[in-house]
């Protein structure tokens, strides 16, 4: 197996996030299933690419991947001596991808 944007000629992966703080308006269509953001210039990029050794690069893990507990437990853990309340909230993730009953492999 290999990251989507590994094998897409284009080089990009399967997700972009959204940088929902850049969002001034969301709208829902629900005729075509579709949002539409807006934002405002200053506020910076709404979404992200990812892309390879770029700045906003990232990787995203869903809590019913079958490796998320144990990936948000070692990042909790990592986190525990900067900030032990964020480590706790990252913790409650891990317990949550844990307790999963359709945990399944990444594709």
């Amino acid at each position: 197996m290999k990251l989507d944007r590994n094998i897409n000629g284009d080089g990009r992966g399967k997700y972009a996030l959204i940088k929902m703080r850049n969002v001034v308006r969301l709208t829902h269509q629900p005729w075509n299933n579709s949002l539409v953001l807006i934002g405002e210039r200053d506020r910076g990029p709404i979404v992200e690419m990812g892309g390879v050794g770029s700045e906003s690069e990232f990787f995203v893990i869903k809590l019913k991947d079958k490796y998320a507990a144990a990936a948000l437990g070692a990042y909790a853990m990592a986190a525990h001596a900067d900030d032990p309340e964020y480590a706790l909230e990252i913790l409650d993730m891990a317990k949550r991808a844990a307790e999963r009953a359709d945990k399944k492999m990444p594709d």
